[in-house]
């Protein structure tokens, strides 16, 4: 098994370090094997390769407005398209991601996280569910199918898919899962569970619950997901009691007035508060690990500084027995 820690090629993670070979260093003095390395919308910003033990993909909040064909709002302003919907017409979707892999195909790692979900600003702030997983799903497999064509039908990294708490891949609905894995017009491809989002599919309200709901969920998949869960995204969220408290979600009429891009601003605010990305602190944390045995376990936390950060790493280590 391989431990990483998330990092990005965006300058305030490599800045505290000063260069990647001094980042590198730092990580894995800790007791790491490497990174799991955020690409941008705009490629690798000169990453270099051994800085990528893995690579994560860049994401689109509401690429499906697209994918059906919809026309953009009016009120975006300049990038905005690209970030928000993945471009400006239906056609840039498969584009764009086939760039995406492409870029993480130069780094060479051993795979390549995208996210399978869709949630529109609208969506995240009133807590709604505006399409069903499966839809998603299916929707997913035919463009993540298109984007591959451009390499002869197979991605030249290879591909983890990411859960997420919107509609898609949920790890809540085996029978839409097995509708994705049948739709997918290649076969070299891993599950990668996101523990911190399962967990916001629920309320848990410690550790224990944290892991016991975690253990749950994985028992009612078919066994054949769990098997090809490869890696693990660590971190906890136990937002759910925050997340239930009347007001947190916003009322479609709260929502009137607003342009898409402050909707979308509030939007990511509101999920800094719900993906929480803290460490596991104790020994609760273990029988995740033990039910997948993943390939790769990737620390993916949250920290206002580098320094912040080690800790939260160190104390999910010590947490799962990995260190003193």
């Amino acid at each position: 098994m391989k431990e990483l820690v998330n990092f990005s090629v965006y300058p305030f993670d490599l800045e505290p370090f000063g260069n990647w070979e001094e980042a590198l260093g730092h990580w894995r003095s800790l007791g790491l094997d490497g990174l799991e390395l955020l690409t941008a919308f705009d490629g690798t910003h000169d990453a270099p390769a051994e800085a990528a033990t893995a690579v994560h993909l860049p994401y689109w909040m509401d690429w499906y407005h697209l994918w059906r064909g919809l026309p953009l709002p009016g009120d975006l302003d300049g990038e905005e398209p690209l970030y928000y919907f993945g471009g400006h017409v239906r056609e840039d979707l498969p584009a764009h991601l086939a760039r995406f892999l492409a870029d993480a195909a130069a780094l060479e790692p051993e795979y390549a996280v995208f996210h399978l979900a869709n949630a529109g600003a609208d969506e995240i702030l009133t807590n709604g569910h505006f399409h069903d997983d499966r839809t998603i799903l299916l929707a997913l497999a035919d463009l993540i199918g298109k984007a591959v064509e451009t390499f002869g039908g197979r991605p030249p990294v290879r591909l983890f898919f990411e859960n997420l708490w919107w509609p898609g891949l949920t790890f809540l609905d085996g029978q839409a899962i097995e509708a994705f894995a049948g739709a997918l017009p290649f076969d070299d491809w891993a599950f990668l569970l996101d523990v911190g989002h399962l967990l916001n599919t629920g309320a848990p309200s410690d550790e224990k619950e944290a892991a016991d709901y975690v253990v749950a969920c994985l028992d009612q998949l078919p066994p054949w997901v769990v098997d090809r869960i490869e890696g693990v995204h660590l971190h906890r969220s136990l937002s759910g009691r925050r997340r239930i408290e009347e007001g947190f979600f916003r009322r479609p009429d709260d929502l009137q007035g607003l342009t898409l891009g402050q909707k979308a601003q509030r939007a990511r605010e509101m999920l800094q508060v719900v993906d929480e990305h803290c460490p596991f602190e104790t020994e609760a944390v273990r029988p995740i690990i033990d039910r997948i045995k993943p390939a790769y376990v990737t620390h993916e936390l949250s920290a206002p500084t580098a320094e912040a950060k080690s800790a939260s790493v160190a104390i999910q280590r010590r947490a799962l027995g990995w260190s003193q």
